[in-house]
């Protein structure tokens, strides 16, 4: 359950992460609050710093504090292959559909939504299987959402 980066030619930027939060690999990540750090984003996030490289545990060194961490950030022409929430059954007619993200916990990455249609996250580009579909991010922290 997560996103990977299939094409494109996102590039790795560092982030400071918000201290003693676990973030699970290839999250995607939001800006928190007014504070300039990124988390795991939850299912209203719109706006998204990018994926998460490397897994926080609560058993790591840095755990409890803000340090800096690699985070892929996607641009309009990356490509990601993305999990559906558990329950819910994609099909090739959800290509060119606006979706959100699943609620998730910390250290939990997130899947695509196909039920939530509020904060339009992703934009799924291609159909893998019934569990299994191919995303573009709407929003990141270099441009804004223009599809409606």
């Amino acid at each position: 359950m997560a996103f990977f980066h299939i094409s494109g030619p996102a590039h790795t930027e560092p982030f400071q992460k918000t201290a003693s939060v676990a973030i699970a690999a290839n999250s995607a990540l939001s800006f928190e609050g007014t504070a300039g750090f990124v988390r795991q984003a939850v299912a209203a996030s719109v706006r998204i710093a990018g994926i998460n490289i490397k897994p926080i545990a609560s058993t790591d060194g840095d755990y409890a504090s803000n340090t800096t961490i690699p985070v892929l950030v996607p641009g309009d022409e990356d490509i990601f292959e993305a999990d559906i929430q558990s329950g819910q059954t994609a099909v090739q007619g959800d290509v060119g559909k606006q979706y959100d993200l699943s609620a998730n916990t910390d250290g939990t990455a997130q899947t695509v939504n196909r039920t939530g249609t509020t904060n339009k996250v992703v934009t799924v580009v291609g159909f893998i299987s019934a569990s299994k579909v191919y995303v573009k991010f709407n929003s990141n922290y270099v441009y804004a959402n223009k599809a409606n």
